[in-house]
């Protein structure tokens, strides 16, 4: 068995469950010594005691001045779903698929960093400046492991993101925020109603619809934002009181232009446009995280000129610029941090469903594609 899926099937073994992190972690730590590399823990600050949800970094240095390329991806998956027809730690090959849990999202992708460090660190002749890796915890929830790094100061000039996408080369991305409307009814005995108080839950409801009905602005490539009410709480069904109060929770996605104080301010004319005047607070959800915002990288970029361009030569194919609709920890490298990054990685079928997959082919050829493209950009 070729090393690179050796080591992705290792890792597949390896139970990395959201929450569980640390033994990927130190499993990735014990091949980065193998290859004379150092590896770095970090914690953010939630786990600063109990430490079993790290992030490891590292940097093979040249020797050489040069330009810094980060290779980035998480080592956590979500939960097992129901219905696996197999054990999802333990690597299972059948029609040319590899089945486990985080075989596509994404431990092919960190074994073709893997693969990467290990071939530089062999030849460190062949590229200038520094290669830094990097393996982060926390990314399918709030992605603390990756704003953990940026506290304690890591960036680059360049990054790629080996997240699972191999059909394309994601080159900007929606951000997105959740807001909060308290919405202010009047309580009164429910026998008295609707005469006497005024009902939160319907105000809500009105405010929800013309929430939904708010226009977003528009890109050429993400094309639009969006609108989603996706909560609704208020009332008390053990008495007998008209609704004070009613909560929406408000999720928004969001293209370059758009911002948290111009969704407020959306909202507060929705408020308006109801006669809610008075009656309706707003604001962002609190998070230990900050949200992300969106970003889109020029498809004349040489990162997304030469990764093209490699992924080519790799397999005589073209592959596309896409733009993605969600987010990921590439907002956070682009906007918070001001690297440019290009998101391109081993993908397969069954994300965060039974019977995930990936593709040895695609994990070889993706370790392939980092290499010749560190090998073009640090020359």
């Amino acid at each position: 068995m070729d090393r690179i899926i050796k080591r992705w099937h290792e890792m597949i073994r390896i139970n990395s469950v959201n929450g569980h992190e640390v033994n990927l972690a130190d499993y990735i730590a014990k091949e980065l010594r193998a290859m004379n590399l150092e590896p770095h823990y970090s914690y953010f600050p939630e786990d600063a005691e109990e430490k079993v949800r790290p992030s490891v970094w590292t940097m093979l240095d040249s020797g050489k001045p040069g330009k810094t390329l980060m290779l980035i991806g998480h080592i956590d998956t979500v939960g097992v779903a129901n219905g696996w027809d197999s054990d999802p730690f333990t690597p299972v090959e059948a029609d040319g698929r590899t089945h486990g849990l985080g075989a596509m999202d994404m431990k092919g992708g960190l074994a073709g960093i893997l693969e990467t460090l290990d071939y530089y660190a062999q030849h460190k002749d062949e590229f200038t400046g520094v290669i830094e890796a990097c393996f982060v915890s926390d990314e399918e929830v709030l992605s603390k492991g990756t704003y953990q790094l940026v506290e304690e100061g890591i960036t680059a000039d360049m990054a790629i993101m080996a997240e699972c996408r191999y059909d394309n080369v994601a080159i900007g991305f929606r951000g997105r925020y959740v807001f909060i409307a308290d919405v202010r009814g009047k309580a009164a005995q429910t026998s008295r109603y609707p005469d006497v108080g005024e009902n939160a839950i319907i105000l809500a409801g009105k405010l929800a619809a013309a929430i939904e009905a708010l226009p977003t602005a528009t890109h050429p490539n993400l094309k639009h934002g969006t609108w989603c009410v996706r909560h609704i709480e208020g009332g008390n069904p053990g008495m007998l009181v008209v609704p004070e109060v009613c909560t929406i929770q408000i999720d928004r996605f969001v293209v370059p232009g758009e911002d948290e104080r111009s969704c407020i301010a959306q909202i507060m004319e929705a408020v308006a446009s109801v006669g809610l005047e008075g009656k309706v607070d707003v604001r962002l959800k609190p998070r230990n995280s900050p949200y992300m915002q969106s970003f889109a990288l020029e498809p004349d970029h040489p990162l997304v000129t030469t990764l093209r361009e490699k992924f080519k030569e790799v397999t005589g194919e073209e592959v596309p610029v896409a733009y993605d609709p969600s987010v990921c920890d590439s907002n956070i490298l682009a906007v918070s941090l001001g690297i440019p990054t290009v998101t391109f990685g081993p993908s397969g079928g069954g994300m965060h469903a039974a019977n995930e997959y990936g593709y040895d082919w695609q994990v070889k050829n993706a370790a392939e594609v980092y290499k010749r493209t560190v090998a073009e950009l640090l020359k």
